[in-house]
């Protein structure tokens, strides 16, 4: 695959556009505004439906991204939380120290679009897009290795700040009735996510899984806000090869620092040597990330085995989930994320006895 997918929900554009258009004139103060240029998001845009346009009125121009809620054929997770994303995106500019783009405008009635939505301003950068991956195709290749480390370093830099934000200041995230804490809670979460997805088609080795994680659960847990899909390609970057904005917030929640850190490296391999790819000169290896986010943070790894275990069995999931109902290319019932829980828990593969 040498081009970057896009992601279309079937809407027709030019109909959305007319739609729109009233709505957004009353938000910007003017009698009318015209809209052009709708497209979807190259090589994003999976979870949520993501458009970009222009929007003039009078003498400016201004740039936007739509985000409409999913509809239940396009639906990644079990529950989208769509308005915390944009509540965490309000909460993160307002704090200032995590570069997320500009929340302007939320929609909660249905009836325009056929699902809620929000406005923000569209930022200007380039993204490492995961299909194709970014250590094989695309504008990082074309780099030095020197922009590439400045491009890492920029990325640890707002990755560490996620998780030193006030975690007071997100409790929206929190959800009690699935646990008292947060492994808890997405322990909850996730079993909830498989039966909802895979129905009678679960494997037995998320069974296995889910009951080596429960008995192993850590005693204790570092407290905080988690990202959720934190990786380098939820962020974008600009000419200097520094992060502008952070983006994709529909997994956030309060299971902490860890949990992000487990699904960064899992990512960072995936997208490189676990497909036999060598990862890019300048993108810093797994133990340069782990002695930077120490660094950054002040805080220690713990418990990495865990929550990187956990971490294999939730991409895994989605990945199934993908495959089953979204069509996705690249997921199905032999993945890699599977292999890696594996490898780390010691559990037996009931689809694969040694």
């Amino acid at each position: 695959m040498s081009e970057a997918m896009v992601f279309a929900k079937g809407r027709d554009l030019d109909a959305a556009a007319a739609l729109l258009r009233p709505w957004l004139a009353a938000r910007l103060g003017v009698a009318d505004v015209e809209l052009g240029n709708l497209a979807y998001p190259l090589g994003a845009g999976v979870s949520n439906e993501t458009i970009l346009f222009d929007a003039v009125h009078g003498d400016r121009v201004d740039e936007f991204v739509l985000r409409i809620a999913p509809r239940r054929e396009h639906q990644m997770f079990l529950d989208p939380r769509f308005r915390d994303q944009y509540d965490m995106l309000l909460t993160l500019r307002a704090l200032g120290t995590v570069r997320v783009p500009e929340a302007l405008w939320y929609e909660e009635d249905p009836g325009l679009l056929g699902q809620p939505f929000y406005l923000m301003r569209r930022m200007r950068g380039r993204v490492p897009v995961s299909m194709p991956v970014y250590n094989k195709v695309g504008w990082l290749t074309e780099a030095t290795p020197a922009q590439r480390r400045t491009a890492w370093e920029s990325a640890m830099e707002q990755f560490a700040a996620i998780h030193s934000v006030p975690v007071e200041r997100f409790a929206f995230v929190h959800r009690p009735e699935q646990g008292a804490a947060g492994n808890e809670q997405q322990l909850a979460y996730w079993a909830e996510f498989a039966s909802w997805a895979l129905e009678d088609e679960t494997p037995e080795l998320v069974h296995t899984l889910f009951a080596w994680l429960k008995a192993n659960r850590p005693a204790t847990e570092a407290p905080g806000l988690s990202w959720g899909d934190a990786r380098i390609g939820n962020m974008m970057f600009g000419d200097d090869y520094r992060v502008v904005g952070v983006m994709d917030w529909e997994q956030a929640s309060l299971a902490g620092p860890m949990a992000d850190l487990a699904w960064w490296l899992l990512f960072d391999d995936i997208y490189s040597v676990a497909q036999g790819i060598p990862r890019l000169d300048g993108l810093g290896t797994r133990a340069e990330t782990l002695d930077l986010w120490r660094e950054l943070t002040g805080r220690q790894v713990e418990d990495l085995d865990w929550h990187e275990a956990f971490a294999g069995l939730k991409a895994g999931l989605l990945s199934l989930h993908s495959h089953r109902s979204m069509n996705i290319p690249g997921s199905g019932r032999s993945n890699p994320w599977f292999t890696r829980s594996i490898e780390i828990t010691g559990v037996p593969n009931p689809e694969n006895p040694r």
